[in-house]
């Protein structure tokens, strides 16, 4: 049995995912992704300064952060020190919000009315582009908006988010536990595995015989109640991310990326995104040409074929007949960026 999920992300590339089931518990699960991991190589031998929109037409989801992660990391590169503009940090909480919307709308149907989700998407727009005259009195109305579909975390009334948390409560119980959360102090281990391993880090990063997780649940997992399951507790995590987005998008926008240049003419940024810390590296050549360039994506973490998606899965109990929901359910929570696909395979034994 197939279940298909389209989060949105159509550009290269899917994730496959395969569970073995035997007496309604999952005793096998295979993560698969066909995304290219050297889509990179477009920009070796080019200009640097054609990177950055480059990666922005490139990727079709979080285009902005991976245009920004590509001009921070280039400009620490060239040993250059420039501090972003407001508006700047506007823009990735904006495409933050906009993504984490976007993404919770597959988790069932009529999630977010579209209306809802147009009116939202409208105002960070507005917002990302700095065309609202009163910055203030549109974030106000994003604010409004938003209590409109239950923020902050409505989880009993009736608006579209209290709907869909008590829709997803009815899901059987995958347990939840403290997830091994991707750390800034981790950025050394992660550049050493980008200039040892290159593409096949990209492909499938892990450091120090770890598969950490990145994204909502790994920022705020502390903040949720995970005697509820795995689903509640990612959900919890997805509305906290949300709110306090709003929040920031309200009192001001936060710095929410790093960047070094550990060699001569060679850099990396790593930026927050609405699915986990997305980096970019660069090695320049004198002239100022790309001599090479890597990306490691949130979703290579977070579905790692031994990373924290297979492991809230492994050994749960979850009825025959609830198991492609429940899995694609689970999969939706993490949000990869690409399109994945739910196959269900009774364990056959020898």
């Amino acid at each position: 049995m197939s279940v298909g999920a389209d989060l949105g992300g159509l550009g290269p590339g899917a994730i496959s995912i395969v569970a073995e089931l035997a007496d309604d518990r999952i005793c096998s699960v295979r993560v698969r992704s066909s995304r290219p991991a050297h889509l990179t190589r477009l920009f070796h031998g080019r200009p640097a300064a054609e990177v950055a929109p480059l990666a922005g037409r490139l990727f079709s989801l979080c285009g902005l952060s991976h245009a920004f992660a590509a001009s921070r990391a280039i400009a620490a590169a060239r040993g250059e020190i420039r501090k972003p503009t407001p508006q700047n940090l506007v823009a990735l909480d904006c495409e933050r919000l906009s993504e984490t919307l976007r993404a919770l709308t597959t988790l069932a149907e009529d999630a977010v009315p579209p209306t809802a989700l147009r009116a939202v998407l409208t105002l960070t727009r507005e917002l990302a582009t700095g065309d609202a005259r009163d910055r203030g009195a549109t974030a106000a109305k994003l604010r409004a908006e938003t209590a409109k579909l239950g923020l902050p975390n409505d989880v009993s009334g009736d608006t579209p988010f209290g709907k869909l948390s008590r829709e997803l409560a009815r899901s059987p119980a995958i347990a939840a536990s403290a997830p091994d959360t991707l750390r800034a102090e981790d950025d050394a281990l992660v550049h050493e595995g980008i200039r040892a391993q290159g593409e096949s880090f990209s492909a499938t990063p892990s450091i120090a015989s770890r598969a950490p997780e990145t994204g909502a649940f790994a920022r705020h997992w502390r903040e949720t109640d995970l005697s509820r399951g795995a689903i509640c507790a990612r959900f919890s995590a997805r509305m906290i991310d949300l709110d306090r987005l709003v929040t920031r998008l309200s009192n001001g926008a936060e710095d929410a990326f790093r960047s070094e240049a550990p060699a001569a003419r060679e850099a990396y940024c790593a930026v927050e995104t609405s699915r986990g810390e997305l980096y970019h590296w660069v090695r320049l050549t004198p002239d100022d040409r790309i001599e090479n360039y890597a990306i490691v994506a949130p979703t290579e973490w977070n579905f790692h074929p031994a990373g924290p998606f297979v492991a809230a899965l492994l050994g749960a109990r979850i009825p025959r007949a609830a198991a492609a929901q429940t899995i694609t359910r689970l999969a939706g929570l993490f949000d990869p960026c690409v399109a994945f696909r739910v196959e269900l395979r009774e364990a056959t034994y020898a």
